[in-house]
């Protein structure tokens, strides 16, 4: 049956030539004969006669895109007075919530507590403190780059060293 078609095939991509042909030669399609690969409005039109067209392993391949990087991360939060967001109720200086996460993070590390009650009783995020310090899932660009270099670091189920944003002190969970 495809011996027999093929004159058809021949004409619908003579008719779409002709159809496509500008009065600027060179924009013209390709000669009748030529090896070009039929347009994709032709290939379209074919229907199921699509099958004898080009496959997509003959097709050149896709310029590479970047992939996405997405972590899920938890946090305690140790904010101080003027920390970019931080609850009113915070009166603590800076060095005061660097040594306070640097307590936290030691009773993380020993492990007699588990990541969640300590979010409880320490973060001052009160949005993540609902979800036990969960943020959810998030991109790279996402975040501070100092949260999101210290999130991408890590095994799934690591704790992070401090790190300090222009909102606090983090100490980080990755969770994905």
């Amino acid at each position: 049956m495809r011996l027999r078609l093929l004159p058809n095939i021949v004409l619908l991509f003579v008719a779409t030539a002709c159809c496509n042909a500008s009065s600027d030669p060179s924009q013209n399609a390709a000669p009748i004969g030529s090896a070009a690969a039929p347009s994709p409005s032709a290939v379209t039109s074919l229907g199921p006669l699509a099958a004898l067209a080009p496959s997509a392993a003959e097709a050149p391949a896709p310029a590479p895109t970047a992939e996405r990087q997405i972590a899920g991360a938890a946090h305690i939060l140790v904010a101080w007075k003027g920390a970019e967001r931080a609850p009113k109720t915070v009166t603590r200086t800076k060095d005061d919530a660097k040594k306070r996460a640097q307590e936290v993070h030691k009773l993380v590390k020993d492990g007699k507590q588990t990541f969640e009650e300590l979010v409880t009783k320490y973060t001052d995020d009160e949005i993540s403190k609902a979800a036990n310090g969960a943020i959810g899932n998030f991109e790279r660009n996402a975040m501070p780059p100092a949260f999101a270099d210290a999130t991408f670091a890590m095994e799934v189920g690591a704790i992070s060293d401090v790190v300090e944003t222009a909102q606090g002190y983090h100490i980080i969970k990755r969770t994905r």
